[in-house]
């Protein structure tokens, strides 16, 4: 998989036990970067070019762009949609018989509520398991006791949910310490979860990491991994 800028000379790509991180020392640029990868996460044109074996990809299909590590975007309606067909086909086919019990036993409920009103009542038919658990807002949580442990059941969660995702890690450097980092690059590289750091200050360069720099003047680095003394 590989994402081009037109600041890029070449594409970024993703490869084996690698770690990609784009630096944009202009503040401004780096702001135009984040609105532009954010906006086209949700559907819209822009200049970043998402591909797989040279077939471009829909970036609403598979960018996600984490800017807050604190409370990660679980509202997010291509993550919910794909929870609500994995939720339909469980309660449909892999609990089958425990869905029509429970639908029998909520329609012998209401019969029984209205057999004994003073009143004529009536209630819809068909299935109860499905609106109930709507009622009830079965939905995804993320109970890590870490924000990095919450990060990473994220991006577990949107992998199974969800087909090649990419997720793009706004200013990761400065919410994380370098041994957090470190763990999550491991369980990346281990899991084969596809990330993209987007910082606008140079760090100290960590095991595995590929960086890409366009420095103020738009002079651009390029510092593989294994130039690096590991």
């Amino acid at each position: 998989m590989r994402l081009v800028h037109p600041l890029l000379s070449a594409p970024i790509h993703w490869a084996e036990n690698e770690i990609p991180v784009l630096i944009m020392e202009d503040p401004r640029i780096f702001r135009e970067m984040v609105f532009d990868l954010s906006m086209q996460a949700v559907g819209e044109d822009g200049p970043f070019v998402l591909s797989l074996d040279y077939e471009p990809l829909e970036c609403n299909e598979h960018l996600q762009v984490i800017r807050d590590y604190v409370s990660l975007p679980l509202e997010d309606r291509k993550l919910q949609s794909r929870f609500q067909a994995v939720l339909h086909e469980t309660v449909r086919e892999t609990l089958q018989q425990e869905t029509d019990q429970l639908d029998r036993m909520i329609g012998d409920y209401l019969r029984s509520v209205a057999a004994t009103m003073d009143y004529p009542v009536s209630f819809s038919g068909g299935e109860y398991a499905l609106p109930l658990l709507k009622a009830v807002k079965c939905q995804p949580v993320l109970d890590g006791d870490s924000p990095l442990e919450r990060l990473m059941q994220y991006f577990e969660l949107y992998t199974g949910l969800t087909k090649d995702p990419v997720f793009v890690l706004v200013s990761a450097k400065s919410y994380f310490d370098n041994e957090e980092l470190r763990q999550l690059y491991q369980m990346v590289n281990y899991q084969k979860w596809k990330i993209l750091l987007l910082e606008n200050r140079s760090a100290e360069r960590l095991s595995g990491e590929a960086s890409y720099i366009i420095d103020r003047h738009l002079c651009e680095i390029r510092l593989d991994f294994d130039e690096k003394d590991l």
